[in-house]
């Protein structure tokens, strides 16, 4: 799913007229909507078999999310190992008391991220702010300060948080440098693409 000025950059179709008059051609296998009055596409079922794709996208509730995701790809200037719905464990240690107790393993501590990417030896984890509650998204902050930590052996993890407003962005900067986490966060409106 991508807006027009989306694919328009990427394939550097210069004048927004031109991007519509390719996507005209792509007709056949595309389905066309709008959102906030941009023109959205996304594959039909020709579409799908033409790349050899089984998965079906649907115009849903999730459809902001998605295209607010491609903003962000796009402001990261579309990087090839870019993957969604990026899912990040950690094991956390069974207290034993000096007693082994049998099946007992360690719990995991789970955290999606809405995308990732690796760039210059940092792990870049990426987080969607639209429509969560702020008491949510506390909790998914300090989720990420706990795996983050146990994270941080192995690698360097960037958290880029991308939210709708100045207010927003101010409790995030806030939460990230009391939980002491190595990330920025910035508003779609700092980064639109024109």
């Amino acid at each position: 799913m991508a807006k027009i000025k989306h694919l328009q950059q990427i394939h550097d179709l210069k004048s927004y007229r031109n991007a519509c008059r390719v996507i005209k051609q792509l007709e056949p296998y595309i389905h066309v909507t709008f959102f906030g009055k941009e023109k959205v596409i996304y594959l039909n079922k020709a579409g799908r078999e033409l790349i050899g794709s089984s998965k079906e996208v649907k115009r849903n509730s999730l459809m902001e999310h998605t295209l607010l995701c491609n903003e962000a790809y796009l402001h990261f200037n579309c990087p090839l190992d870019w993957k969604t719905e990026f899912r990040i464990e950690s094991k956390e240690a069974v207290p034993t008391f000096g007693i082994q107790f049998m099946g007992l393993s360690p719990a995991k501590k789970k955290i999606v991220s809405d995308a990732a990417f690796n760039r210059n030896g940092y792990i870049h984890l990426i987080e969607i702010d639209n429509t969560r509650s702020m008491i949510d998204n506390r909790k998914k902050i300090d989720a990420y300060a706990e795996v983050l930590q146990e994270l941080k052996k192995n690698t360097a993890p960037i958290l880029n948080i991308f939210t709708t407003n100045i207010e927003r962005k101010r409790k995030f900067e806030l939460w990230i440098k009391e939980k002491n986490i190595h990330g920025q966060v910035k508003t779609f409106s700092e980064i639109n693409i024109s």
